[in-house]
């Protein structure tokens, strides 16, 4: 069986904050222009090894975005019978490069971290912070990646209820994340179980701003109702606005497919039409704002 994965990002500021300080990388791809504080892009995998994610960055301006854009250029695909090692050395590098730009500019900084290693029909979540990656198979929706938050500790201590860690201001306080000294703390992504492929699969990289303003089932349903990942990923982006938009939203979803769907011919139809899909992207965007 023959596989190939479409995928689409969109990021973009929110209602409330002034600036973006989101990033991801697919396939290649990021928000290198952090003064651009909506980007969208594309793209498609054919059978091969790749490191896709979504990186959220704290510290404010310039150095929040300074953060999670070296995150996004700090992931490169690897087997996965290494993933366990190199997945560690990867984060760990990551971090020490933060903490350089830390020590060297006098700030502070950080990013989470949600990346998907994929190697052929498999595929692997390793995440640090609270930016999450779901794969929704047949129409339900599971969480693969770990929040590492002391709301998420709370739950397992029985301290608070899924629900109420949901609307607890805990959630937004990370255990772990990128930025942290070396000297201070070992940072240890979560991995989760190694994933085979199949017709159909959609993953979903987000950060917190998606999924403060989405729940589970809202996503869930948004992602069963679509085809297409780049109609996914705008949908998500649009409907946490239209919820409030109180940070920054990004969204990476990717669609597994057979390899006789036709990419060429959904190509050439997302570029038909007036300015582009990406105009209809910012048309749909602003629908939902003045709505």
């Amino acid at each position: 069986m023959g596989l190939h994965i479409e995928g689409a990002a969109l990021t973009h500021v929110g209602r409330v904050r002034s600036n973006n300080e989101d990033n991801y990388c697919l396939f290649g791809k990021y928000r290198q222009n952090t003064d651009v504080n909506l980007q969208y892009d594309t793209g498609v995998l054919v059978l091969g090894q790749a490191a896709v994610g979504v990186f959220d960055g704290m510290g404010g301006e310039e150095a929040g975005e300074a953060a999670s854009l070296m995150a996004a250029t700090a992931f490169t695909p690897c087997g996965l019978n290494e993933i366990r090692e190199e997945g560690q050395r990867q984060m760990q590098s990551a971090n020490e490069e933060i903490c350089r730009k830390m020590k060297k500019d006098g700030i502070r900084m950080g990013a989470t971290a949600s990346v998907l290693y994929l190697d052929g029909e498999r595929a692997v979540s390793c995440n640090v912070g609270d930016s999450r990656c779901y794969l929704m198979r047949k129409k339900v929706l599971r969480q693969l990646s770990v929040d590492h938050s002391e709301a998420r500790k709370m739950v397992e201590l029985g301290i608070l209820t899924p629900e109420e860690a949901r609307r607890s201001m805990s959630r937004h306080r990370l255990t772990q994340h990128l930025g942290i000294m070396p000297d201070e703390f070992m940072i240890e992504p979560y991995f989760s179980p190694v994933i085979d492929l199949q017709p159909g699969d959609v993953f979903l990289l987000c950060s917190d701003g998606l999924t403060d303003m989405l729940s589970d089932e809202e996503i869930e349903t948004i992602l069963s109702q679509w085809e297409y990942a780049e109609n996914m990923a705008d949908v998500l982006v649009s409907v946490a606005l239209r919820h409030g938009g109180k940070d920054n939203v990004t969204a990476l979803v990717l669609v597994v497919r057979e390899e006789n769907y036709h990419v060429r011919q959904r190509a050439a139809l997302r570029d038909q039409g007036k300015g582009g899909f990406l105009n209809c992207i910012l048309s749909h965007l602003a629908g939902y704002l003045s709505g």
